[in-house]
């Protein structure tokens, strides 16, 4: 993903990201879903592991396995 960013640089390292306003509008609207950063970052680790995930189970054969009523 290019999210057209212009880095400004302090001392030689990166210190600004400057984005053009449909970027910036664009992420701040997926962004206000979220309470925090963790919420997002606990959100994109489910969709790894939904998209790594060959076998699904249903609830009740998890019930089942662990012995849960």
């Amino acid at each position: 993903m290019n999210l057209h960013a212009q880095i400004i640089e302090e001392d030689g390292k990166p210190k600004f990201a400057v984005l053009p306003i449909e970027v910036y509008d664009a992420l701040q609207m997926v962004l206000s879903e979220f309470d925090s950063f963790e919420d997002l970052s606990d959100f994109l680790s489910a969709l790894n592991v939904k998209a790594e995930a060959k076998t699904w189970h249903s609830l009740e054969e998890v019930k089942t396995q662990l012995e849960i009523d």
